[in-house]
């Protein structure tokens, strides 16, 4: 926290732009409720939309990602989660929950975005999948606009990895590592048994 501050004050000081989010690594997430729209719900064939609180993301591990509507910011973190997609972590051991910002959509496109997302859950109907109407989240997070954010919940809700925009690839194996072993015995996000070869402590 006195860090995120000084960081912030020095961009103030220079009177230029501060980069700064609301997110910090071992502080809880900031809480986020989205009424209009909100989670995309499957009842048999049919779809609806329900209300979408962060408060339900403990638990169990949850990777979050919240991208604007672009295609853009679709290809950002694609190299995350097609390794997350193909890696033998059982999709049991965590939950993955992809928030949309509409507000930040390319004119004329909102529909084509609902479209997407609707066959998206269809798909991916394990995961969660929110539209956020009004960019909500970009506000309560400080995201970048444009952009696509990849956030790591421990189970008790605290946040253990973020990102906003592309992941190097040093960002990738950090992240995978996290999910696959934790970080330290009061870190580990995962059940013991999936930690092999990971070393003491949950660590490679």
């Amino acid at each position: 926290m006195p860090e995120r501050i000084a960081r912030l004050l020095a961009a103030l000081a220079l009177g230029v732009a501060a980069d700064v989010s609301a997110l910090e690594p071992g502080e809880g997430l900031p809480a986020l409720r989205i009424e209009e729209l909100g989670e995309l719900q499957l009842a048999g064939e049919a779809m609806r939309f329900a209300p979408w609180q962060s408060g339900a993301l403990t638990g169990k591990v949850q990777v979050l990602q919240y991208l604007a509507a672009r295609m853009s910011a679709k290809s950002l973190n694609e190299p995350f989660t097609d390794t997350l997609r193909d890696s033998d972590i059982p999709i049991e051991r965590y939950h993955v929950t992809t928030i949309v910002n509409l507000d930040d959509a390319l004119i004329g496109t909102r529909g084509l975005v609902l479209g997407e997302l609707e066959a998206n859950k269809r798909r991916y109907w394990r995961s969660s999948i929110v539209a956020d109407a009004h960019g909500l989240g970009r506000e309560a997070w400080q995201l970048r606009p444009k952009s696509s954010a990849i956030i790591i919940l421990g189970p008790d809700g605290r946040v253990r990895f973020f990102r906003d925009g592309p992941l190097d690839a040093a960002d990738i194996a950090q992240a995978m590592h996290l999910l696959r072993c934790g970080a330290g015995d009061r870190l580990a996000l995962l059940e013991p048994d999936l930690h092999a070869g990971c070393g003491a402590g949950g660590t490679r």
